[in-house]
């Protein structure tokens, strides 16, 4: 029994220590750039990232807009935009896990969207499609 007593206190103890180790580290954090390159003005744009939903406001032909977002865990995106003329475009791409922040930019083009990924570097490279 008087084992029990030391186990249950440093069971307790190394829980609170955890937590509040925790909280000197910064949840993961990803960042979406949807950008238009479409000839059009984007009048309605979502991304979806598991139960989180990004609404983006009117995106005029040029222009970009971004958003910042805590990860929820392993996920993509999924995309649906709608341009001025009524056509609409969706893509599903990417993939993001908790402990690694994630900074992604979608060009929204005449005909589909793209998704770029950003390298370390700052430069964004194209990302592979099947």
């Amino acid at each position: 029994m008087k084992k029990w007593i030391p186990c249950s206190v440093l069971l307790v103890c190394a829980i609170v220590f955890g937590s509040w180790l925790h909280s000197f580290f910064p949840p993961d954090i990803g960042v979406v750039i949807l950008e238009n390159d479409s000839g059009q003005d984007i009048v309605e744009a979502t991304i979806r990232i598991r139960e989180i939903e990004l609404v983006f406001p009117k995106i005029p032909d040029g222009d970009f807009c971004a958003a910042r977002y805590e990860i929820p865990g392993d996920s993509h995106y999924e995309v649906l935009v709608t341009l001025e003329s009524g056509k609409t475009m969706s893509l599903e791409s990417g993939y993001m896990t908790n402990g690694a922040d994630t900074f992604d930019v979608m060009t929204v083009r005449k005909n589909q969207v793209v998704h770029r990924l950003s390298q370390p570097s700052g430069l964004f490279v194209p990302k592979e499609t099947p």
